[in-house]
């Protein structure tokens, strides 16, 4: 069992004894042995031991156990008494309504041995002495009122700390729950493109539970969709910050890094990323990217290995070696890589990149062919093709 220790400056590492009892106090329930001959000194004896503690609770359990018998003893008698004025005004009511029957049969000299009961309720004396009795009934039942009141203010008064406390953690469960449900909503709008209104969802998640790294991660990428890379960077560090272990949040804020040119500092976050998960072939084939752009073709070279490594059927990662290839003038090689590359998926930036290639090693033909055909296949690189082919 761990040991309880003092909390108290001077006092840390102090073993706690006991608990003070003083309603009073305004000191620390708990305490230690400095505590009490420092904090507790003017009420030592309302400081109980731990050790004594366990007497004092049965004490306390016999007295209300022998409260309780009496207080059952006097329900009991009670109950008894009211039963018997039940049963006496039960007597009277039969005895009236005999006697109205009496009156009903003409049966007069029976009815007037009986009068006496009349004359009492027409005088109002029984009226008068039962209704007193009903005041006396209501004045104790008042006095039992405020005795269970009194009693019930002395337990909210020790559990409305608790109560409170569940209250508010029910209040933030509730928010924590609509956060969540306009979250996938969010989500799923961001899913589809539409990103403004994705953003719009995603905030009034923000605005019910801040402390939620998806939210903030899902944000920035459809900030990052609208080209707006400023504003995802923040929703990303603000995820970093609440999570701190995820790689999509660390490779994102590179992605949007990249796209403002921050080359240096999306390769840290890649670095990030990759630390925290090595197999995404994503995250290598974007640093090699963002290293490509440095000019640091042979550390892209690796990163696109390491890429191809884990996924050897993305046609980008190997369009992307060939191109660090042929940025070191290893044409040959890079023209592999190109094939490579079309093999699985033809696009209009491999088959120029190819012909590129193709110009290096004077192979004219072929690379006019693979020109044209990049401008067939939607090439929006119209001007820079027209001048290499004007030069074959």
């Amino acid at each position: 069992m761990e040991i309880f220790k003092c909390r108290y400056v001077n006092h840390e590492n102090e073993e706690i004894i006991g608990f003070c009892l003083n309603q009073n106090c305004k000191k620390a329930t708990q305490y230690c042995y400095l505590c009490l001959t420092q904090t507790h000194s003017d009420h030592q004896n309302d400081c109980i031991r731990f050790v004594t503690m366990n007497q004092h609770i049965n004490q306390f359990i016999q007295v209300q156990k022998q409260s309780n018998s009496q207080i059952k003893g006097i329900i009991i008698q009670m109950k008894n008494c009211f039963e018997q004025i039940q049963k006496l005004m039960d007597q009277e009511i039969n005895t009236l309504e005999n006697m109205n029957q009496k009156l009903l049969n003409k049966d007069y000299l029976t009815f007037k041995s009986e009068i006496k009961i009349i004359k009492q309720f027409y005088s109002k004396e029984k009226e008068i002495q039962i209704q007193k009795q009903i005041i006396e009934f209501n004045q104790i039942l008042n006095t039992i009122k405020n005795m269970v009141s009194i009693q019930q203010k002395i337990n909210d008064k020790s559990n409305i700390g608790q109560v409170k406390k569940i209250s508010i953690e029910e209040q933030k469960n509730q928010k924590i729950k609509e956060a969540k449900e306009l979250f996938k909503k969010g989500q799923e709008l961001a899913t589809n493109g539409q990103f403004n209104e994705a953003i719009k969802i995603l905030n009034n998640s923000i605005q019910q539970f801040d402390q939620d790294d998806e939210v903030y991660l899902w944000k920035g990428f459809a900030l990052d969709s609208l080209n707006q890379y400023e504003d995802a960077i923040e929703c990303y560090d603000k995820a970093i910050s609440l999570n701190p272990n995820d790689y999509n949040t660390c490779y994102n804020k590179g992605f949007a890094l990249s796209n403002l040119n921050k080359y240096e500092e999306a390769i840290e976050c890649y670095d990030k990323a990759i630390s925290l998960n090595p197999n995404d072939d994503n995250i290598w084939n974007n640093k090699g990217s963002a290293l490509s752009n440095l000019n640091k073709y042979k550390e892209a070279l690796v990163c696109y290995d390491n890429a191809i490594s884990l996924n050897s059927n993305n046609s980008y990662l190997f369009s992307n070696k060939g191109f660090a290839l042929h940025q070191l003038k290893q044409y040959q090689k890079a023209l592999l890589f190109y094939d490579k590359s079309l093999s699985i998926l033809v696009t209009p930036l491999t088959l120029k990149l190819k012909a590129d290639s193709l110009f290096e090693l004077g192979l004219k033909s072929q690379a006019k062919k693979f020109y044209l055909t990049a401008l067939e296949q939607g090439s929006t690189e119209t001007q820079y093709i027209k001048k290499q082919l004007s030069q074959l």
